[in-house]
Formats: structure tokens, C-alpha cells, sequence
């Protein structure tokens, strides 16, 4: 079962928090635990047990993190704990006891035993703990969603919220529109959907750059270098994904709504790229996400998620990619990929989620090229003057 349903099963939470929490992850991203603290649903022990007992290792608490040995620290590459989110709690004998988020990761657990040259036993914490000793023993920096989340379960200990009373979610209306002072404003979230793509889709833009038959991904992460605007970043995941599947939707997501952005392969009119709008937390499609961080398989041959293809006047297609894209932990987009109808992806779907994983890290990239550009200038008038 997945944490989620041991919650539920164990009295823990109810169906309509754990329906809360999965919400609050679709829209912020990271592990469903550290929603389920944020709303104030399970304090940080509970959940640590929780996962303990679902994943068959022991629950590391925070004191164990927080005077960890240097030679167990210099065991371990900061790559290596950066990649795979883990942290060492001590050395014994020729063995290394590793914090993961997730200790059921094979790739990891092999990775570790390889860069440490030493058996590895795995204990779990939450993800919020994980990313503070990373930043405080590798000086890997946390972004603010978890500093702040740090300082609350670092307060004194107030009594928990009591049944369906608990903190609610932040709505996207809340989040979505970014201070001028932060790299995504730059990049344009925060606006009418039509007003982004107008910005990167626009006539007087430069020319695209060739459409690859077969791009690879070290030559989507060349584009993604060079790219000189946002325009750049969409075309090369859009040229990317277009060699992999039949067809893609790229949708910007505002104020709790997704709407049609961009799209390869199902020439949609435009009056159906101006009105189609979906609500992130009641559209049926979208609820393939809720637990997971992507979603691939057979489309449900349910009704209601059926009429998502309906309101674009498309045909049902055999399969489905799902993809949230996540920038500073707020769902700013949502890419969608599919065969077409009664066919599959004939690609490697990992490095679709590569490239779209890649694409978050490239619009960061460019806003904060583009906030430095709009500092400098004003130094360089008065140089000139």
C-alpha cells in the first residue's frame, strides 16, 4: 500500500485529508509527507514511524542528524548524498547506516554501496529533515518551502489540529503570482496563460532553430545552454518530445487552472486554445497524478476522463504521460504525451521526464539570466553617461 492508504487504514488521517494532502502535493510538489506536515495532518514523528513500518526500515528522528561524525560525512560524495537525498548516521565496522527518503530505491542503494565501498543499512526520515543535513553537513541549499517548514517544527510544540480542522492548503490564487523579485516572475507565471504564450510564441521572435527528427538528450541540454529566451527552452522540449510521442500538450497552469499553452500533433483550432480550461483539483485526468509524481499507463476508460480528449475535440488515445512541472515548489505547468489514437509511446519514457525535469532547472536558468540583465543595465547608462 502506498503511505497514503496505511494513513487512512490506521486511523491516522480520513479520506477527505489524505484527498487534502495529495491536492497540496500536486500543486507543491515533493514527498507526500512533507504535505502532510505542512497542512498539520501528522506531526513529523507519526509520519517518521509511519514510514518506518511501510518501508521495513528504521525511523531515523532528528536527533540522529543533527551530530553526525565527520568521517561518516567524508564517507559519503556530496553528489552522490545530493542525488539520491540521503545522509549518512554513522559508521559500524565495515557497514554505513544511510538516512534515505526513500530507502526502497534500489539505484540508490547501489549507488551508495559502490561510492562507499561498504555494505549499507538504510533507515528513512522525512524528506524535510533529509534536505536540512544536507545543507548543513554538504552545503547543499534548501529552497524556502523547506526552510520555512524547518522553523515551524523547530517551535515549541503547540496541540495538533483536530479532525478535518487542520491548516488548509495555500490556494493557487495565494501562490501563483510571484513578487517582481523572484525568478519566476520573470518567466511570467502569475499572468493570463494567453499573455505567456503570446510572449513566447510572438512573431517577432527570433527564427527556431531546425526541428530535430531524433534529438538526444545531451543535445536537448545543449539547447537548453544556449537557449537565449523562453522561447528557446519551449521549442527545444516540445522538438524533444516530438521525435517520442505522437503528440504533446504543453498547458500553463494559473489560479488553480490549466490552460492550453502549446502543442505538437493535435492541431488544435484556436477557439479551443482560447476557451479550454481545466480545474488542477477536480478535473478526472488530473487525479492520475495525485500520489504520484508522474503518470504513465492505459487511459481509464472512465467517462469523465474521456471528456478531457472530448473538450479538445480530439480522439481518446491507447495511453498516457502525465507530467507536472514544478518550479520553486508550485505546479507552474503540465505536459501531456501520447501515441495517439490506438497507439502507444514507442520511446523511452524516462527520458521524456528527463527532459521536462531538465526544462524546470532551464526556465530557473533563464529568468535568472534575465533578472541580471535588468540590474546591469541601468550600471551600464550611467557608465555610459
Amino acid at each position: 500500500m502506498k503511505l497514503g492508504e496505511i494513513l487512512v487504514k490506521a486511523g491516522v488521517l480520513t479520506e477527505s485529508q489524505l484527498e487534502r494532502a495529495l491536492q497540496s502535493q500536486l500543486i507543491f510538489g515533493g514527498h507526500l509527507g512533507t504535505s502532510l506536515i505542512e497542512t498539520g495532518l501528522v506531526d513529523e514523528d507519526t509520519l517518521g514511524e509511519v514510514l518506518a513500518s511501510s518501508a521495513g526500515v528504521p525511523y531515523a528522528p532528528r536527533h540522529l542528524l543533527t551530530n553526525i561524525a565527520k568521517a561518516a560525512i567524508k564517507a559519503v560524495p556530496k553528489k552522490i548524498a545530493e542525488e539520491y537525498r540521503a545522509v549518512p548516521i554513522k559508521l559500524e565496522g565495515t557497514s554505513i547506516h544511510l538516512a534515505f527518503v526513500n530507502p526502497r530505491d534500489l539505484r540508490a542503494l547501489d549507488a551508495m554501496k559502490f561510492a562507499t565501498g561498504r555494505n549499507v543499512v538504510a533507515w528513512i526520515a522525512p524528506e524535510v529533515r533529509v534536505y536540512q543535513a544536507l545543507e548543513k553537513y554538504y552545503g547543499v541549499p534548501r529552497r524556502a518551502r523547506y526552510i520555512n517548514l524547518d522553523y515551524r517544527l523547530d517551535e515549541p510544540r503547540q496541540a495538533s489540529p483536530v479532525g478535518d480542522q487542520a491548516t488548509p492548503i495555500p490556494s493557487t490564487d495565494e501562490t501563483s503570482s510571484f513578487a517582481s523579485s523572484e525568478p519566476d516572475a520573470a518567466f511570467g507565471y502569475g499572468r493570463p496563460w494567453q499573455e505567456v504564450a503570446t510572449e513566447l510564441f510572438g512573431l517577432d521572435s527570433a527564427e527556431p532553430e531546425p526541428r530535430a527528427s531524433s534529438m538526444s538528450l545531451p543535445e536537448l541540454t545543449e539547447r537548453y545552454c544556449r537557449a537565449e529566451s523562453r522561447d528557446d527552452l519551449a521549442r527545444a522540449v516540445l522538438d524533444f518530445a516530438a521525435s517520442r510521442a505522437h503528440r504533446m500538450l504543453l498547458m500553463v497552469v494559473r489560479a488553480n487552472r490549466a490552460s492550453v499553452w502549446e502543442e505538437h500533433g493535435f492541431g488544435l483550432s484556436g477557439g479551443v486554445r482560447r476557451d479550454a480550461a481545466f480545474e488542477i483539483t477536480s478535473e478526472p485526468v488530473f487525479r492520475l497524478l495525485l500520489g504520484n509524481d508522474h503518470y504513465y499507463g492505459e487511459l481509464p476508460k472512465d467517462e469523465e476522463i474521456v471528456s478531457f480528449y472530448a473538450r479538445l475535440g480530439m480522439d481518446t488515445p491507447a495511453e498516457l504521460l502525465l507530467i507536472p512541472i514544478h518550479v520553486n515548489d508550485q505546479l507552474v505547468a503540465l505536459a501531456l504525451a501520447d501515441g495517439g489514437l490506438g497507439s502507444r509511446i514507442e520511446s523511452d519514457v524516462d527520458d521524456v521526464l528527463k527532459a521536462f525535469r531538465l526544462f524546470s532547472t532551464a526556465v530557473l536558468m533563464v529568468a535568472l539570466r534575465d533578472n541580471l540583465r535588468d540590474v546591469a543595465r541601468p550600471v551600464t547608462r550611467l557608465a555610459e553617461f
